[in-house]
């Protein structure tokens, strides 16, 4: 449109006269600080407007989209109060935050759903009821006859449409776990919920319960750590300093998938967050050492490994220039050197963390 100095002066130029004088302006808000914080103003059509199909403009945060529910819901308050073959004429422009707007619900992104969105239908639905019933007396119906009051229109709905809700009711608030769409308590978005297990008779079922109870026992941890007083030390350490807010969200978040190679993403009631899996997973280790200390699993290889081999190994991967043989003998000396030393240190290595070496260094 051209430049106007009024948002009505706009719906006139595009809509015409004949629809710009049935309009009066409405405005509504929501200011809890539990539900999401909103202002609507607008302009809608009064009892004397009469259209064969409803015209429903609607900004969200200055974007023109569609809202199938608030739709449905000023279509019921308007059915108690116009002839049933006329529709509304209904403009708004609703201001909230951006992140409680979900713009992927329709691959077009016009279909938006809304964070605390019964909520705020509800204010909006009240509002404008609470108008139009103000403008009682102004209707003109020349062949209409007179409707029952609205509460007892809007009573006898059908399941499915939008119920009204009365002025001075209170809005139930909706649980955090609904407002997400998914739950860290919720199996249905794991992949266990896509295996199909066969049923097994009951010797079957028997004889794997046993079997996997011998081996969780063989792989539980106990759970007391080392009597050393410098392992204590630093355990208490770690229980001093940790942050109960941050164990909470690690404790009880759904991981949603890798940003990049270092950042994962996490989602923790309704936020979303970036976790550096890099630090996080030093962290554990370091703290998962410190609590297996000297209790640490055995596993045992069915070919002991010898350690020569294994240093010199490690010491190829690391090297740069791999052609060259001149260092062949400098890493077979390393490796030699090592060996030696980690099989004196085998008895301690066996206590604390449970590696075995024997006098051939494997």
């Amino acid at each position: 449109t051209a430049s106007t100095p009024s948002r009505l002066d706009a719906i006139r130029s595009v809509y015409g006269v004949s629809v710009a004088r049935y309009l009066m302006e409405i405005t509504a808000s929501d200011n809890e600080s539990s539900s999401s914080v909103f202002t609507m103003n607008g302009f809608i059509s009064n009892s004397n407007y009469s259209a064969k199909k409803i015209t429903m403009v609607l900004f969200i945060n200055d974007r023109l989209v569609e809202c199938t529910a608030l739709k449905r819901a000023l279509e019921v308050v308007y059915a108690a109060t116009l002839p049933k073959a006329s529709k509304p004429f209904i403009y708004m422009s609703i201001v909230l935050p951006p992140e409680h707007v979900d713009v992927n619900v329709h691959p077009t992104k016009r279909e938006v759903s809304l964070l605390n969105q019964e909520s705020i239908v509800n204010n909006i639905q009240t509002a404008v009821e609470s108008k139009l019933r103000d403008l009682d007396t102004g209707k003109i119906f020349h062949t209409q006859i007179a409707h029952p009051p609205i509460s007892c229109s809007l009573g006898t709905i059908k399941e499915g449409q939008v119920e009204s809700s009365q002025p001075g009711s209170k809005i139930q608030k909706v649980p955090v776990h609904k407002m997400v769409r998914t739950d860290s308590l919720d199996p249905a978005g794991r992949l266990h919920a896509y295996i199909q297990n066969k049923p097994l008779s009951q010797h079957e079922r028997i004889s794997g319960l046993t079997s996997v109870r011998c081996a969780v026992r063989q792989r539980r941890n106990p759970r007391e750590t080392a009597d050393l007083t410098s392992i204590q030390e630093l355990l208490s350490d770690i229980d001093s300093n940790f942050h109960s807010g941050l164990m909470d969200i690690v404790k009880h978040c759904t991981y949603v998938g890798m940003a990049d190679d270092v950042f994962a993403l996490l989602q923790y009631n309704t936020h979303l967050y970036l976790a550096n899996v890099v630090n996080l997973s030093k962290e554990l280790m370091y703290q998962q050492v410190l609590r297996r200390f000297a209790h640490f699993n055995a596993i045992q290889l069915s070919d002991p490994a010898p350690l020569q081999e294994l240093i010199i190994m490690a010491l190829k991967e690391e090297d740069l220039d791999s052609e060259s043989s001149e260092t062949d003998d400098l890493k077979e000396k390393i490796a030699e050197m090592n060996t030696e030393l980690l099989k004196q240190k085998a008895e301690m290595l066996e206590e604390y963390f449970c590696i075995h070496i024997d006098q051939q260094g494997n």
